[in-house]
Order: C-alpha cells, then sequence, then structure tokens
C-alpha cells in the first residue's frame, strides 16, 4: 500500500472534519444547525517561548448563533496527554473567527492543538513555542506576496513539507483587488476567481476574501503547520496604502479611508493568527529566539508613512 503523505494526511483529515461538521454526525439535539463547520482548519502564531496564538472558525451553517469551543493542546496527536485546555466562543462580532493565547507552555517545544464541541472537532494542528538560552539555528520560511487569482500556493505547500520551524510573513497576505483586477487574466481559467466581486470596501468584503483565501488547501496545510509571525502591507487595505489613504483609494467614490481603514484592519486580526491588543492599528512587536536574535515587527506602511511621491514627481524638475 503506498504511504499516505504528510500534507495529504493533513488535507484529508481537515475534509472529514468538515465533512462531520456539515452534518455527517447529528448532535444529541438532532438538527444540522447544531453542528458546527470548521471550514477553514487551524491555525497558529505570536509564538513565544511560554504561549502560542491558536485560530479557528467554527459557524453553524446559515446561523448566527454563537458556537462555544472548547479548545486543547497536548504534547501527542493522539491527545492522550492534555497539557492545556480551555474554552472560547465563535460569534458574528468576529466573524466566527476563534483565537485564544494559550500560555503556560514549555519553551522550545511542539506541540499538537484542536478545537472541540462534543463529538465535532476541528483540524489538528501543529505549535511550537520559542527557544530560550543558547541557541545554534533557527529555521523561518519567509513569504510574502499571495495573489490568489495569479495561481495556486504551491510555495505554501513546499514550506508545509520543508524542515522549517516558523512561517514569518511580511505582508500583502491577501489582494483587495476586483475580479478585473490586477494579475487576474487566467483567474477564470484556474478555478480562482475572488470573491466578492467587486474590490474590497467593507467589513464584510475584507472577511469573505480572507475567507477565501484560507479556503486554499495549501494555505490550511501551512497553517496547520507552522506558527506564522505576519504583519501586514498595502494590500491588505489597498494598494500603495500610507497613513491617510491609498493609490487605490477614491475618497469621492469610494468613501472614508479611515473607514476602510479600519475594516480591514479587524479582519485582519479575526482572521490571522496574531496576539491583537485593545488598538488593532499597532502590530509592531519583537520575537527573542533564545541568544541568537531578535526579531522586530515592523509597520512600515499606516503609522509613519505620508504619501509616496510618483514616478512623474520624481521625474519633474518642479517637483
Amino acid at each position: 500500500m503506498n504511504p499516505i503523505h504528510r500534507r495529504d494526511f493533513v488535507i484529508r483529515l481537515s475534509t472529514v472534519a468538515a465533512a462531520l461538521s456539515a452534518g455527517t454526525v447529528l448532535s444529541a439535539c438532532g438538527g444540522d444547525d447544531a453542528v458546527p463547520q470548521f471550514l477553514y482548519g487551524v491555525a497558529s502564531g505570536d509564538p513565544l517561548s511560554d504561549r502560542v496564538i491558536l485560530w479557528t472558525h467554527a459557524r453553524y451553517s446559515d446561523s448566527e448563533v454563537e458556537v462555544e469551543l472548547n479548545w486543547e493542546v497536548a504534547s501527542d496527536n493522539s491527545f492522550a496527554n492534555i497539557v492545556k485546555s480551555g474554552t472560547v466562543t465563535a460569534t458574528a462580532a468576529t466573524g466566527f473567527t476563534a483565537k485564544v493565547d494559550a500560555s503556560g507552555l514549555a519553551a522550545n517545544t511542539e506541540y499538537c492543538y484542536r478545537f472541540r464541541q462534543g463529538r465535532h472537532a476541528s483540524a489538528v494542528g501543529r505549535a511550537r513555542t520559542l527557544p530560550t538560552g543558547s541557541v545554534s539555528e533557527v529555521r523561518l520560511a519567509v513569504l510574502s506576496c499571495a495573489n490568489y487569482p495569479a495561481g495556486f500556493f504551491n510555495v505554501y505547500a513546499e514550506v508545509a513539507k520543508s524542515d522549517a520551524q516558523f512561517a514569518l510573513h511580511l505582508g500583502d497576505y491577501i489582494y483587495e483587488y476586483a475580479a478585473d483586477g490586477y494579475a487576474s487574466a487566467q483567474a477564470a481559467q484556474l478555478g480562482r476567481v475572488v470573491q466578492p466581486a467587486t474590490e474590497l470596501l467593507t467589513l464584510s468584503d475584507y472577511r469573505l476574501r480572507h475567507a477565501q483565501y484560507r479556503s486554499d488547501p495549501d494555505a490550511k496545510d501551512l497553517h496547520a503547520r507552522l506558527p506564522m509571525i505576519a504583519v501586514w502591507d498595502d494590500h491588505e487595505i489597498a494598494n500603495d496604502a500610507y497613513r491617510d489613504g491609498a493609490e487605490n483609494h477614491d475618497p469621492a467614490k469610494e468613501g472614508s479611508f479611515a473607514a476602510r481603514r479600519a475594516a480591514a484592519q479587524q479582519a485582519w486580526h479575526e482572521w490571522m493568527p496574531v496576539r491583537s491588543g485593545a488598538d488593532q492599528g499597532q502590530i509592531y512587536r519583537s520575537f527573542d529566539f533564545g541568544n541568537l536574535l531578535s526579531l522586530h515587527m515592523l509597520d512600515t506602511r499606516l503609522i509613519g508613512r505620508d504619501q509616496q511621491v510618483t514616478i512623474e514627481q520624481l521625474l519633474n524638475p518642479a517637483t
């Protein structure tokens, strides 16, 4: 019998979980609306030496009812030895995403985690804490600029198969363009036409686009395999975004840039496995990998950047 590749196993596991969530197994209440769907897998991120963010999305089909979840962290993939657990709720206020800061973990340790509601469970993910003390090496996979309609996320698949310990995403995790926008010439042929079809402006727009990106099997595999440390660039909001506007934003036609920015930031915090504070506009933070390196994640877009000089202005001696 041919061995099952690890990536295929994770994808199959996610598919089985989604199938069960869709109603193959009924709850004691006897209704499909009582079965939570985990359609977008699991993710971990923002690891520290004693904690890591765990993420999932859970929703009853066509329902606005909140989903009460149990989360579990174990030292083994059979969950025979659960080291930490707790509860978290996925609600409409967060687009039915749920995040927990799982603390009290051991440094430089890999864990398995999942979310459950009774017999129904998410896919199983793997998370890792940061090392402390003397560290000789750290293996990072560095990623950026993943445009769904431009092609498949093959690099995500390769990273998931690699020996990388952490994924580092430098921004442009999504793109905000309409279905006929940038790099979409082959989207229909590839079966990757973006949703919604319009350019992203509202919170529901950004949520839907994040959900589409996270529905990709390679994206789900990457997030289930590696903790991610991420920042945004411009396309999480709009092309060439800066503090007070963006090249791809027309206030006369598209309304307040501040409102659009706030919607984009909220959706990013909901869908990314990041440690979110009260100020969603502040994402600069640091990660220490023992005595080897300190990684400082910066916001070079929305806090301190003024409007960029155009090529025409640069070439014009008067400006």
